[in-house]
């Protein structure tokens, strides 16, 4: 090759390497980076967190459950609130931890919650409150603004009281009038527990108890309850639900499953758990809409989110950095919607001991 086409060829080679630099450049600073920062920054979710007074409840003492791993960040909890109120954090997969389960990575949050049931039947606070270790599950709803936080912050611990037993999720959807037939076995069944349930039922609550047909009630195994309703139960009827879920051949996930319908049973011996929506969420929490079409509309706020997180996932806005940074812009728009509406409503039900309302961004 002559010195000519040599110099050619670098400087081809040279020409080629600039162009994908400044390529590589381009897609780093117009794709990359602004997809990590819709990945990382803090989305515009408004939590409206409740300064509910030291005072508010002063004669209730409370104890806080939570169901976790050791992996789980429970570090929220520390910001609470609530008068006399202690947590107990049980760690299903930690020998050292204080509280534990009766065993192991076992039964999932339902041995958690027996162990304490069980342990603590003598020295019960006047409110037990059950939840798992993260703050902004999906199962709480967007009537709760999606978080843990928010909601316990706005339960009203003498409606509880009063009402014995009360599911901290209040939607209806894929839950009430009618949701588990317990007359499906494993060649009808339209849930992955049904065909469980009758054996789970007669283990727990024995041969002699009916089983119903019908059971319904809000999901996820998040609820309070009072020292009465717990000790509607002998204290044998806890160490029988440890024993059970420590030696049952059922997975952990229809172990714990089965349990998300029966928590109504056990301390209100009723099979079906379904308030009315907007009435639970009023009298429990001080949320109060106006009527179906108000909350229903709300909803919508919360459905439109959803779909505008998709079009914020990594991959898509690598794909099309436009039609993310447009879906960010709306997000924050509806998520200012959502706050207002949220306030709106919260102020239906105000007080001088509901104090000041605090908006922060969770992720």
């Amino acid at each position: 090759m002559s010195p000519s086409h040599l110099l050619n060829s670098h400087r081809l080679k040279g020409l080629s390497v600039i162009v994908f630099a400044l390529f590589a450049t381009y897609t780093l600073w117009s794709r990359v980076l602004p997809a990590f920062d819709y990945l990382l920054r803090p989305r515009s979710h408004p939590a409206l967190i409740t300064d509910i007074g030291a005072n508010r409840y002063e004669n209730i003492t409370t104890h806080l459950v939570i169901a976790s791993t050791l992996k789980e960040d429970t570090a929220w909890t520390a910001n609470l609130q609530i008068p006399n109120l202690k947590i107990l954090r049980y760690v299903a997969d930690s020998a050292a931890a204080e509280y534990r389960p009766a065993a192991f990575n076992k039964g999932r949050e339902a041995l958690m919650y027996f162990t304490y049931l069980h342990d603590f039947y003598d020295d019960l606070p006047d409110v037990s409150i059950f939840v798992h270790a993260d703050e902004t599950p999906w199962h709480v709803e967007g009537t709760l603004l999606r978080n843990t936080s928010f909601a316990l912050s706005r339960l009203d611990l003498q409606q509880v009281i009063k009402r014995q037993y009360f599911n901290l999720r209040v939607t209806w959807r894929a839950s009430c009038p009618a949701w588990i037939n317990t007359s499906n076995d494993f060649s009808n069944f339209k849930k992955p527990e049904e065909p469980y349930m009758k054996e789970a039922w007669r283990a727990n609550f024995g041969e002699d108890d009916e089983v119903p047909e019908i059971l319904a009630g809000p999901c996820c195994s998040q609820f309070a309850v009072s020292r009465d309703a717990i000790r509607s139960r002998p204290k044998e009827q806890y160490a029988r639900s440890v024993k059970w879920l420590t030696e049952t051949n059922f997975s952990d996930h229809i172990a714990g499953r089965v349990w998300e319908h029966m928590w109504p049973y056990l301390f209100k011996k009723e099979a079906k758990d379904c308030a009315p929506e907007i009435s639970s969420l009023c009298e429990l929490y001080g949320i109060c809409f106006k009527n179906v079409k108000e909350i229903n509309q709300y909803k919508e706020l919360w459905e439109e989110v959803e779909r505008l997180k998709e079009a914020m996932q990594f991959h898509r806005a690598i794909w099309d950095p436009r039609k993310a940074a447009e879906a960010r812009r709306k997000m924050d728009k509806v998520g200012d919607e959502i706050e207002h509406k949220m306030i709106e409503v919260l102020q239906r039900h105000q007080s001088p001991s509901t104090g000041k309302l605090l908006a922060r961004q969770i992720r």
